[in-house]
């Protein structure tokens, strides 16, 4: 009898125990949701908060822009306080920007090898693909070529534009192309009508990663236009033209800012400073992107 008694009182305190932990679990678990829960909101209330900073920065940028002809036709990085958010406005002109639907396939290859990360052999297949998708003919562009017989065999649904892409975001339809391809390429690419990419517009990392030469794109760009026979040499040549239109058409605008929080937001947009009467703004604004988070300016132009 005393034995059953103990086994009795064991399985109870076994239980017992069994009971205490499982609601220490649920208490952490339970816990551990409210963190997660209160930080989320946080982020939401922080890029927000962001986003009005972001908003009227692109705004003053765009008017400062149209008082300033000149400035809209150079690359440029602009920095300004607002309140006590020092934020950044990163200057654009598409110019400045690869044309896909007008570059050559030498361009058209180095922008998926050297900043695309791709070997020269896949490169290639990229660069004729996309001409594919643009050109009106049915034959595939050598190796790797792809038209609709190709695209058909894929399962894709989308077949090749057979002209100039008017949107870029339809480059993700070309046959190979990766978000995350897409994703690496995409910022530096513009619709300009412009083969070579004018040197005055470009962004510093695309000179870098185009010619391999680290620094270049900041060297040209403190460097006066009579000074700069010596920087723009071999594929700088090939791929740069000296000189901007300057005629103040569209660009692309990045505002960042970083938050008390240490956090760095973005929100991007594309205008348009070519006067319209039918505008609200003296400029149209072409698009404008979700804020979304970034990394540093540094490492958001260096992946």
């Amino acid at each position: 009898m005393r034995v059953s008694y103990q086994r009795s009182r064991g399985a109870a305190l076994i239980l017992v125990l069994w009971l205490v932990a499982a609601l220490s679990l649920v208490v952490l678990v339970s816990a551990q949701g409210m963190r997660l829960q209160t930080r989320r909101v946080a982020v939401d209330l922080d890029r927000m908060r962001s986003q009005q900073a972001l908003d009227a920065v692109l705004e003053l940028g765009a008017q400062r822009l149209m008082a300033d002809r000149k400035a809209a036709g150079r690359y440029r990085v602009w920095r300004m306080q607002m309140g006590d958010a020092a934020v950044r406005l990163e200057i654009i002109p598409a110019e400045g920007l690869v044309d896909i639907n007008v570059a050559n396939d030498r361009l058209l290859e180095a922008v998926f090898e050297k900043i695309g990360g791709l070997s020269q052999g896949e490169a290639n297949i990229m660069a004729s693909r996309i001409k594919d998708f643009i050109d009106p003919d049915d034959a595939p562009r050598g190796a790797g070529g792809a038209e609709a017989p190709q695209y058909r065999a894929a399962g894709k649904a989308v077949m090749p534009r057979n002209a100039p892409v008017d949107d870029l975001s339809e480059l993700q339809m070309v046959l190979g192309m990766t978000p995350q391809l897409y994703g690496i390429i995409s910022p530096y690419l513009g619709i300009n009508g412009q083969a070579r990419i004018a040197v005055d517009a470009a962004p510093p990392a695309l000179i870098d990663k185009l010619t391999g030469q680290p620094g270049l794109g900041a060297r040209i760009h403190s460097t006066p236009l009579e000074g700069r026979a010596d920087l723009l040499t071999g594929v700088a040549a090939e791929y740069f033209s000296p000189n901007a239109r300057g005629d103040g058409g569209a660009l692309k605008l990045l505002a960042s800012v970083q938050t008390q929080e240490g956090r760095w937001w973005q929100r991007e947009a594309w205008v348009d400073l070519s006067e319209r009467p039918d505008s609200l703004t003296p400029w149209t604004t072409l698009s404008l992107e979700p804020t979304r988070r970034m990394q540093t300016p540094q490492q958001e132009s260096n992946p």
